[in-house]
């Protein structure tokens, strides 16, 4: 069975997605759609806050660096502190190496460069959604 049958094959699978660019925001959610997830978007940091403390837990996150008025530091520390074994899909445009080492060597966290393409954020997703606990 192939990786993305394999997802398919579950229960549709929590990804919560933070990303303030419309057009970013809506393939996002696309691609989640079709490696069988089903997405929720945050357009802003407080709306994902909220639901972090509130909501059920999401099987995975993507995040992107660079939002309109902040860098998403602080969305992972949150992350990192309510859910730590949460896989988390950085899908940014900016250079892997301008995010901050305690990103790069999180275990559970894989950057993708915008640029690499959809099936490059596709494979992360699903190899996300694998690894999720209860995935």
């Amino acid at each position: 069975m192939s990786e993305r049958a394999a997802v398919h094959s579950s229960a549709a699978h929590r990804v919560w997605i933070v990303e303030d660019e419309p057009a970013a925001a809506a393939l996002a959610s696309d691609l989640c759609v079709s490696c069988g997830a089903e997405p929720s978007v945050y357009r802003a940091p407080l709306p994902f806050l909220t639901a972090l403390r509130t909501a059920e837990r999401p099987h995975a996150v993507v995040l992107d660096w660079r939002l309109e008025h902040e860098l998403s530091a602080a969305l992972f520390l949150a992350t990192r502190h309510r859910y730590p074994d949460l896989p988390v899909v950085y899908w940014t445009g900016s250079p892997g190496d301008a995010l901050p080492i305690m990103i790069r060597q999180d275990a559970r966290t894989v950057v993708v460069d915008k640029a690499a393409g959809s099936q490059a954020f596709e494979s992360a997703l699903t190899s996300a959604l694998e690894a999720a606990p209860g995935g």
